[in-house]
């Protein structure tokens, strides 16, 4: 999962705290862990919530400061925008990420040396329900269990109740299967890959 932006949350009527939270209180009762991938304004203006990741058993990543572009930033830019965000979390926490995921999913060379200087890996996605899209629990739930498969890394996002319904949703029908949902670097633990810094991963199947 990775946090979606919108700098203009509480005018657009969008009740990020009160889907943030539910979300999470529906991953605790449920005994799921997941990644999530942080803005740094998004840390600076929920800083209450930021306790309950880890202590709840999830792992926390680089979504960049302001959701740029990271293939359009100059070397000096690109560098605050990574360095901005873990030094926010770490500040929260006390744990540094490792784990990155650019915004829209653009990358090149330049970023995944900025990533692995830092000593993080590059997190894409191998199921996109468009949740932020569609805005329909039912469309995002059909489709996530249409495609999914074992090792898969599902993008989602938190910014309305129909994610947070079909997150919920999903997660209760794939645990019926046997399915478990676990955080990046525990899927990659059970699959015995080291992730690598400055490399790229989509999936662990």
């Amino acid at each position: 999962l990775r946090y979606y932006p919108n700098t203009m949350d509480a005018q657009n009527g969008v009740n990020i705290r009160a889907y943030m939270g539910r979300l999470l209180d529906g991953l605790k009762a449920r005994g799921v862990h997941a990644t999530f991938f942080l803005c740094n304004y998004r840390i600076s203006a929920y800083p209450d919530l930021m306790p309950r990741y880890l202590a709840e058993g999830h792992e926390l990543g680089n979504h960049s400061a302001s959701h740029a572009t990271l293939t359009a930033c100059s070397s000096a830019s690109l560098a605050s925008e990574l360095d901005l965000t873990n030094s926010a979390v770490e500040r929260a926490t006390g744990v540094r990420p490792v784990l990155m995921r650019p915004p829209g999913g653009a990358y090149n060379q330049t970023v995944l040396s900025a990533a692995g200087a830092r000593g993080m890996s590059c997190i894409l996605w191998s199921l996109d329900p468009q949740d932020w899209k569609f805005r329909s629990r039912d469309a995002v739930v059909g489709k996530i269990l249409a495609n999914v498969r074992d090792g898969d890394i599902i993008l989602m996002h938190d910014m309305y109740p129909s994610s947070v319904d079909a997150a919920l949703s999903v997660i209760d029908t794939l645990q019926a299967q046997g399915y478990a949902f676990v955080t990046v670097s525990e899927l990659a633990a059970l699959r015995q890959v080291s992730l690598a810094p400055g490399s790229v991963y989509s999936s662990l199947r």
